[in-house]
């Protein structure tokens, strides 16, 4: 439990139209941080003249470089008690007239009750009390009781717009960097995989351009992970008009490679890079859900397709493992078939969205998850 709310704060400061100084805290996984993105734009659209910082994890800082809407990312060592300490005194140097936890676990909770700013909003968790002057639901239920779904980043917007702040555009932003956009674009001219696709019913090869197919195998959660058998064989059947291109990230190299070694026909293997090298806007996604809800992580805009299982009264349980055992072990990733991923990525395919190309600037590729 934390203390009670240090002090009240005067008129002018607690007015939100009126912060200088914001900080904003989403320091864990980094698709939880781009899902932050909205709310960002919304801070900045209402505090033009603010100064607004984030504070992330260690090495997600690159995901908010060149966002306009955020000034300085302060990034910390989640596992280091030294980088963690240096973070605790910056934050009780104080200085902030707004800070908005985004996370509101016990960690971050203490963090901005340290800060001692006249404005603290967060959500409204047992426990948390003492660290917010504006709470809000974490999770806002409907008419019948039940929490509402809806896409994650409006969890963020919704503390956004308790502070008296109107939503914006909904999408996510990243900014990509020329020279990520140079370093990835030299490697792909450098692959020797066939650059072109027969372009008669004869079978000649043409100067059509061959699609790129991005395939990341890996989920973050035992229970959201499609067998990687079934990955080889999807991307096996799109090998034949496509070019496979296997994603990894950090400490994934091996499983990804253990992947890739079963299809039958060539892929490469991306290189080592950052963030700012992965990432692909614009780009059809072929997406494989299972205890999590394509309402909520789904993006609501765009060429995107979501494969699940349907029928199961257990599917979209949010278990980070499956509970149950049996023949009923895994049933919502047992269920999504071969067939129904490699049909959905060919109708991107062939809708015209994956045709890819010359840059990574104008590549369509389909990312299969």
């Amino acid at each position: 439990m934390l203390p009670p709310d240090r002090g009240g704060a005067s008129p002018d400061r607690a007015d939100p139209a009126r912060a200088r100084t914001v900080l904003v805290i989403r320091h864990r996984a980094g698709g939880d941080l781009l899902l932050t993105t909205p709310a960002l734009r919304a801070l900045r659209a209402g505090l033009p003249g603010a100064r607004i910082d984030v504070v992330a994890a260690r090495g997600l800082g690159s995901l908010l470089s060149g966002n306009p809407d955020v000034d300085r990312v302060i990034e910390f060592d989640r596992k280091s008690l030294l980088s963690q300490a240096a973070l605790y005194a910056k934050l009780a140097l104080g200085g902030y007239d707004l800070v908005i936890d985004l996370v509101s676990n016990p960690r971050t909770a203490f963090m901005t009750w340290l800060t001692r700013a006249p404005l603290r909003a967060g959500y409204d968790i047992a426990g948390r009390g003492g660290a917010y002057n504006v709470k809000v639901p974490r999770e806002p239920a409907g008419a019948d009781g039940r929490p509402l779904l809806r896409y994650a980043p409006e969890a963020a917007m919704d503390v956004v717009r308790a502070l008296g702040f109107p939503p914006r555009d909904p999408g996510l932003r990243f900014e990509v960097s020329r020279e990520a956009r140079e370093r990835i674009d030299a490697w792909l001219r450098e692959s020797d995989v066939p650059r072109s696709v027969p372009s008669s019913d004869s079978g000649d090869p043409g100067d059509l351009p061959r699609p790129r197919v991005a395939c990341l195998p890996i989920g973050s959660w035992p229970a959201k992970t499609w067998a990687p058998e079934r990955f080889a064989l999807v991307m096996d059947q799109l090998a034949a008009t496509a070019d496979v291109i296997w994603l990894w990230g950090p400490g994934e190299r091996e499983r990804v490679e253990a992947a890739r070694a079963r299809m039958r026909l060539p892929s490469r293997l991306a290189p080592a890079t950052d963030w700012q090298g992965l990432v692909a806007l614009g780009v059809p996604t072929v997406t494989v859900y299972g205890p999590t809800n394509p309402r909520t992580w789904h993006p609501p805009d765009g060429p995107h397709a979501a494969v699940f299982a349907e029928g199961l009264d257990c599917l979209f349980c949010n278990a980070n493992r499956c509970p149950l055992h049996g023949d009923r072990h895994m049933r919502c990733m047992h269920d999504v078939s071969v067939e129904r991923v490699v049909e959905a990525a060919r109708a991107l395919l062939h809708s015209g969205a994956g045709a890819g190309g010359g840059s990574a600037n104008e590549e369509r590729p389909c990312a299969s998850r």
